[in-house]
């Protein structure tokens, strides 16, 4: 599936506000642990997009 480049932006920016946004003093869920790992890799792919399109 190809997503729009400005939809791959919205979605990346939510993620990271939604990130940014929570108490690392909490306990988190397990899936919380590699969330920044997950954000990057999506980031770099999103770069990539970008860049094959000329932008």
């Amino acid at each position: 599936m190809n997503k729009e480049i400005i939809d791959r932006i919205s979605y990346y920016t939510r993620k990271v506000a939604e990130k940014s946004s929570v108490n690392l003093a909490e306990k988190h869920p397990k899936w919380f642990t590699y969330r920044n790992q997950r954000l990057m890799a999506y980031k770099r792919l999103m770069h990539n997009q970008i860049n094959k399109a000329g932008y």
